[in-house]
């Protein structure tokens, strides 16, 4: 089906201009970044779309602990044997099995607990709960929360942009923010949609190892005159970006 490949590399930085806990759509058309175009402009009467079959983020720089795409989030935490529990009043976007990285700034007592990623247990709005080294007795103080980076992809179905209803949210990435996820693929992450391929592959079902359906495979499937756009959560651009990577081809 494949006849011309197709892979491009956009750095994105732009904020929606809200929180996604807000609302998903940009707050303005300038709030997004275009990541992939099926010929939006309508002058390539050679194809007639475009399959995906991959979406990967670079992050800007080589990481050794965190990505340090967006300042820290200022909190508080209390800690207790093996468990740390941290307050963040404006709320926080952690989720239960996420990593988030810990930079302890002051503590009451001793040295512990130390500067680390823990992965999130349990949430509320306002905290988040993670295991840690067991400690002695009870510390608490302040510490700057390196939190998941989120990402809308929206499906855009004009050549130019001129209302915010125009973006259509497709889904969310939601990229933790330590050193293991300087390169993030949306497939291997289970990010992308489910589709029916045009062609039946041979093999198993994500996460299945005997499948009694037709195998699946992650992507999207966008027609000539359509593309993808980008924006990150949040009313502050990112101090360092991502490189978004789309791999695929057109038919």
């Amino acid at each position: 089906m494949i006849d011309r490949p197709a892979t491009t590399s956009t750095l994105l930085t732009v904020a929606s201009g809200q929180n996604f806990a807000t609302s998903l759509v940009p707050t303005a058309v300038g709030n997004a970044t275009k990541v992939f175009d099926v010929d939006s402009s309508a002058t390539d009467t050679s194809i007639s779309g475009a399959y995906v079959d991959e979406i990967f983020l670079r992050y800007t720089k080589r990481v050794l602990e965190k990505i340090d795409a967006k300042t820290a989030t200022t909190g508080t935490y209390s800690a207790t044997s093996t468990t740390i529990t941290v307050t963040i009043s404006a709320g926080h976007n952690a989720q239960v099995g996420q990593k988030v990285f810990l930079d302890i700034t002051s503590r009451s007592s001793g040295t512990d607990p130390i500067d680390q990623a823990v992965t999130v247990t349990a949430v509320t709005p306002t905290t988040f709960t993670a295991a840690i080294p067991s400690i002695s007795g009870t510390i608490t103080g302040n510490v700057d929360c390196y939190l998941p980076i989120d990402i809308c992809f929206y499906l855009v179905n004009v050549g130019t942009v001129s209302n915010t209803n125009q973006f259509f949210p497709l889904f969310v990435a939601s990229v933790p923010s330590t050193y293991d996820n300087a390169n993030y693929s949306l497939t291997i992450n289970e990010e992308l949609p489910l589709i029916n391929h045009p062609v039946v592959q041979a093999g198993t079902n994500f996460d299945s190892a005997n499948s009694r359906v037709s195998p699946k495979t992650r992507g999207l499937m966008l027609k000539r005159g359509q593309a993808l756009y980008a924006a990150v959560s949040g009313s502050a651009a990112l101090t360092n970006g991502f490189y978004v990577g789309v791999q695929g081809g057109y038919y």
